[in-house]
């Protein structure tokens, strides 16, 4: 199936601009259907129906598949994040729901309030402010582990936690003088908490859970006296201390049992005792019985819908995962060049006919060099595959994108707006 025309590309520049321009033309718009204009149950509903509590992107929130299907995992859930955002601001903004500049300047504020928490490095040098969001989302939705310790899968997955930049977000449109960075701490280190208790809640806890609790401990951005806590918690189980809980809302305390439940059923099992074990976490919690069993019907049927999904639940070695993300790399750059690689070739008269003659018998050793010459010399006009064939381009492919992105011919392509043609229209 051919790609939209319209496609939003998040691994390019200006897609911030280009997603309201489509907004604006009327392409995006809210994919769900809400029983309720309560916000935190809308709120709520979004989390779980797009999987960004999950940390995964299984669907977008404003932007159809036609948009988005060329995405990779950690574009989509860039793309995801941004959404979220701007539903937040769009509800809590009603009167200047359509205010893109109001929202991008709200969002730009609301990020300098977690500058150090977000990366060193500084977002102030781009003066289009929609650029500097880019840049910041780009940071978001990324982990930050070190690779000489072997957590080579952490290098290719995404931030687990993305959602709670949604929920302080709303905060901060709420009150602007709220000390963010404090609520942040406070409702990560609570969360990590009762999922670490859920973990143990049979009391044992297995090398799935560890792995899943590492890696959203890798995406917390928490103090580092904070994380070594928490992680001297989940290795030794009787050093797990009472913590008073904090004071949050009823769509915190929901989405942190719905998280527990998810580690738990997402691992392995659920037996009775461990399931009795759990609902008392719930009541910790002060939920309600029937929110209690709503949380394992929801968390429940997330897993077994979407289990093949979330590569976080698949047992797998770190090496495996690294290999398996730069095949993906590679296969996603041939699809996004395939055209032009395509119109090389059908311009290449000598190299058709080389092909045309393969068809039919087996090329001589000087034919077989002359294809070889042919075939490099295109791939010299399309840099992000040549690097591919250098030695060790595997390993350097996915480097070099990063750090120069426009080699990517698709880079000059994606997010432009046809002003003119809007105008004639």
């Amino acid at each position: 199936m051919q790609l939209d025309k319209n496609r939003i590309s998040t691994g390019s520049k200006n897609w911030i601009r280009y997603f309201f321009h489509l907004h604006k033309k009327g392409l995006l718009s809210i994919g769900f259907k809400f029983k309720s204009d309560s916000f935190g149950e809308m709120i709520h509903y979004i989390f779980n129906k797009t999987g960004i509590l999950y940390g995964s992107a299984l669907s977008t929130l404003y932007a159809s598949h036609k948009f988005v299907s060329h995405l990779t995992k950690e574009e989509k859930l860039k793309l995801l994040l941004f959404e979220n955002l701007f539903f937040v601001y769009q509800c809590k903004h009603e009167q200047s729901k359509d205010d893109y500049n109001k929202f991008l300047n709200l969002l730009d504020q609301f990020y300098n309030k977690f500058q150090k928490k977000i990366s060193l490095w500084d977002f102030d040098s781009d003066k289009e402010i929609s650029l500097k969001i880019e840049k910041i989302l780009s940071e978001r939705v990324k982990i930050k582990s070190n690779i000489t310790k072997g957590n080579y899968w952490l290098n290719q997955s995404s931030n687990g936690l993305v959602f709670v930049d949604v929920l302080i977000f709303a905060a901060f449109l709420e009150d602007k003088e709220t000390d963010l960075v404090e609520k942040y701490d406070t409702f990560v280190f609570n969360l990590m908490y009762f999922l670490t208790k859920a973990a143990y809640s049979d009391g044992t806890i297995e090398e799935k859970e560890k792995r899943l609790l590492g890696y959203l401990l890798s995406s917390s951005h928490l103090k580092e006296d904070l994380k070594q806590k928490l992680a001297n918690w989940i290795s030794t189980p009787n050093q797990l201390e009472q913590v008073i809980l904090f004071k949050g809302s009823n769509l915190d305390y929901k989405l942190i049992f719905e998280l527990c439940v998810f580690v738990a059923c997402g691992t392995h099992t659920v037996h009775p005792n461990e399931e009795r074990n759990l609902k008392k976490i719930g009541k910790e919690l002060i939920l309600t019985n029937i929110e209690i069993e709503e949380a394992f019907l929801v968390g429940r049927t997330f897993v077994f819908k979407n289990k093949d999904a979330l590569a976080i639940l698949n047992e797998e070695k770190s090496s495996g995962v690294l290999l398996k993300a730069i095949q993906k790399k590679w296969l996603l750059i041939l699809g996004r060049n395939k055209e032009k690689l395509f119109n090389e070739i059908k311009e290449s008269k000598e190299l058709m006919d080389l092909i045309g003659k393969s068809a039919i018998r087996d090329l001589s050793a000087e034919e077989k060099d002359q294809f070889k010459t042919q075939f490099y010399d295109i791939l010299k006009s399309m840099p992000s595959l040549a690097i591919f064939l250098l030695p060790g381009g595997a390993i350097l492919l996915p480097i070099v994108i990063k750090l120069f992105p426009d080699l990517l011919p698709s880079a000059f392509k994606e997010n432009m707006i046809d002003e003119k043609k809007d105008e004639k229209k």
